[in-house]
């Protein structure tokens, strides 16, 4: 089948009232209450998980000891999708097309997950979406009912709500390692040890390409010397991955982008947790200002200082809770993450370009987003260069 992402607009699955009562009841807190009329309409996303099979509004009423009441619940339908991607589909994304439980997009993963009490146990201003309900839907499918999280969505948020999360997230850090998880066979791996890796090592030589090109269109795009620094990157892997794994391995999310975070009253709470894991908590705070950084279009300046006022911010939330969350290994996990998740598709960006014609190439090289995020994706390969 086609590789990602994956865009859902399908309608409502068929439902009954027999589908809906456990979730209604344990949202409303009433083993009485009894659904009475439903509607249910799909939430429209583009996902680049191989499991995610669709995500919906239902709401309705329901009859019960405290007479009618409205509620309303979101329902998730993931499957098992299997895809065989080729050595560009790797260097394109995460995803290493594995079905086995430490592949990025196990499938059962998410359901695993909040169908335990690990993220709960250790919530705070930080939290986990509370989960009604999982079963099994028709095929290979689970459904996972969810609460609709409120408050204000990532998207919509000023650096003041991103740099509050990043304190929240210290102290959600801090609790997970002095209640370290168990290990589990389908936490999903670090992003240091994701086969895309290997594939995006291989067109380093593209960069490279590219910093001598005869066209100044694109040689004046990338910065000389970026490809040496990549060759470093490629070169210190094993030693980057030793480094990531001797640091305390806290409950990480790892896909904290804007969708999938909303700020309420009492804090944050986070969704889709299907690439959760052991990890250092730096994982967490690079997806969370990265992603950030990235959809506000921010460039290599701002996108420095934002993580370093998010490191401090994310210290002082670990620090409220007592730690034990060592900031200068946050701000290393962080520094590799940025370089080898956020830095390093920047290769990318060169094969596509070089592949163009002379006139494609000259436009998409004078491109502002262009020129920016390859200063972004240069910047953090160059910040991490102390640290292998």
């Amino acid at each position: 089948m086609p590789g990602p992402p994956y865009r859902h607009l399908g309608p409502l699955p068929v439902l009954t009232a027999e589908d809906l009562r456990e979730p209604v009841r344990t949202l409303l807190a009433d083993p009485t209450a009894e659904v009475s009329d439903w509607t249910g309409e799909p939430i429209g996303y583009e996902s680049w998980s191989r499991a995610s099979d669709g995500l919906y509004t239902v709401r309705g009423t329901a009859s019960g000891e405290g007479g009618d009441r409205a509620w309303e619940l979101v329902l998730k339908q993931v499957r098992h999708r299997p895809w065989r991607p080729g050595p560009r589909d790797l260097a394109r994304q995460i995803d290493d097309g594995g079905d086995g439980p430490a592949d990025w997009t196990y499938w059962r993963r998410e359901a695993l997950v909040l169908g335990s009490s690990l993220p709960y146990a250790v919530a705070g201003r930080f939290a986990a979406v509370r989960c009604l309900g999982i079963v099994p839907g028709p095929g290979d499918r689970l459904r996972l009912w969810l609460e609709r999280a409120g408050g204000t969505p990532g998207e919509a948020w000023t650096a003041r709500e991103l740099l509050g999360t990043a304190e929240f997230l210290g102290g959600f850090h801090a609790r997970s390692l002095r209640q370290p998880p168990p290990s589990r066979e389908w936490w999903c791996r670090p992003f240091l040890e994701q086969a895309a890796l290997r594939e995006r090592f291989a067109l380093i030589d593209r960069v490279a390409d590219a910093e001598t090109s005869a066209d100044p269109a694109v040689r004046g795009l990338f910065r000389p010397g970026t490809a040496t620094a990549l060759r470093t990157l490629a070169r210190r892997h094993a030693e980057a991955v030793r480094r990531v794994r001797s640091l305390p391995a806290a409950l990480v999310h790892r896909d904290l982008t804007p969708r999938n975070l909303f700020r309420t009253a009492g804090g944050t709470v986070a969704i889709d947790w299907g690439q959760a894991g052991l990890g250092p908590a730096g994982e967490d705070l690079a997806t969370l200002v990265l992603s950030s950084a990235v959809a506000a279009d921010l460039g290599p300046t701002a996108t420095l200082a934002l993580g370093g006022a998010a490191a401090a911010r994310h210290a002082t939330g670990a620090a409220e809770e007592g730690g034990p969350c060592d900031p200068e290994d946050v701000v290393l996990a962080y520094r590799l993450v940025a370089a080898y998740h956020f830095g390093l598709p920047v290769v990318r960006i060169a094969d596509r370009l070089l592949a163009r014609d002379a006139v494609s190439r000259a436009e998409t090289a004078a491109d502002p987003g262009t020129r920016r995020r390859v200063a972004v994706m240069t910047a953090l390969v160059e910040e991490a260069q102390g640290d292998l």
